[in-house]
């Protein structure tokens, strides 16, 4: 279609089937970002252990439990909570990790997260996830997100979302910026205080993954400790009355 412009006017049908096309233009590129830069499967899994307690802690039956990760990549935490004897689907706009998500026999949908929401009816999610995707998010779709999220959880349902951490200075000046998809950083106690002005309760700042267990850092200093051997990721957890 594009080779007949400019010589010929394209209908409405060919303009929107352009447009839709244009946003996988780098699907396969952020595949293969991914695997370079995020780590292997079984290390993401490890990672997001530490979350399976919170499940745990939900006042639903196990069996009763409907989790939704947005923006789910791989599916390592999707494939994690199978494992595990959770319920859950995901959701993502790159097509290719949805083929290959699907392929490992995972449930996840090719959709964006806001019209995907807007699709589910109220107090129907026990939780929602999501993992290193806020960031790649304009600020009024983060708060559509965030009222959606409220909207469709059942009560005592919960929300996470992790992100990398701007206290950790080698975070916020340099490693945010290799992914040439992220926006701009976000600060724990920003996100802690949007999650309660959108109106969810006892929200807490999870801090993860310490630059020093992952690093050897030589120093005593004691500032260049606090703010670069500090963690690297940060979640912010939330649940609705």
């Amino acid at each position: 279609a594009k080779k007949r412009l400019p010589d010929e006017v394209l209908n409405q049908k060919e303009l929107l089937s352009i447009t839709e096309e244009e946003k996988h233009k780098f699907d396969t590129f952020y595949v293969d970002f991914e695997d370079k830069f995020r780590g292997t499967r079984e290390d993401i899994k490890e990672r997001v252990k530490v979350y399976l307690p919170y499940l745990e802690n939900l006042p639903f039956e196990k069996e009763d439990i409907k989790a939704l990760d947005v923006g789910c990549g791989r599916g390592e935490w999707l494939e994690l909570l199978g494992e595990n004897g959770y319920k859950a689907q995901g959701i993502d706009l790159n097509r290719v990790m949805v083929a290959k998500s699907q392929e490992l026999g995972l449930d996840i949908l090719e959709s964006d997260v806001i019209k995907h929401l807007n699709s589910l009816a109220d107090n129907s999610l026990s939780i929602i996830t999501g993992f290193h995707i806020i960031e790649h998010l304009p600020f009024q779709v983060l708060v559509n997100l965030y009222d959606e999220a409220l909207r469709v959880l059942q009560p005592g349902g919960m929300v996470i979302f992790e992100t990398p951490n701007p206290e950790n200075i080698l975070v916020g000046a340099c490693s945010f910026y290799t992914d040439p998809t992220h926006i701009n950083p976000l600060v724990p106690d920003t996100m802690s205080f949007l999650l309660e002005s959108r109106g969810f309760s006892t929200v807490e700042i999870k801090r993860l993954h310490k630059y020093s267990d992952f690093y050897q850092v030589e120093t005593d200093i004691d500032l260049l400790k606090k703010h670069m051997c500090n963690e690297m990721d940060y979640a912010v957890i939330g649940y609705k009355k």
